[in-house]
């Protein structure tokens, strides 16, 4: 009998799933930081949260996306 409330996926279906998840996360992520990263701009560099840890001057894009991804694994421990 044909069960409509589960679904069989794939091992590469659940690889494509995940990816997209991932990539979603990463997406929204980097667009909220990069919007505290352009308001942060207005603060000298000393006061800025997340200019501390960079070697080198980056864009705000550069910033929010390496704050991003040091972010995101920790949502995965909960």
């Amino acid at each position: 009998m044909l069960k409509a409330g589960e679904v069989d996926l794939g091992a590469h279906q659940v690889r494509q799933t995940d990816r997209r998840s991932y990539r979603l996360l990463l997406a929204m992520a980097v667009s909220c930081f990069f919007v505290v990263s352009v308001f942060t701009r207005l603060l000298p560099r000393g006061l800025r949260p997340f200019a501390a840890s960079a070697r080198k001057s980056e864009s705000c894009f550069e910033e929010a996306r390496r704050v991003a991804l040091a972010v995101i694994p920790y949502a995965f421990e909960w």
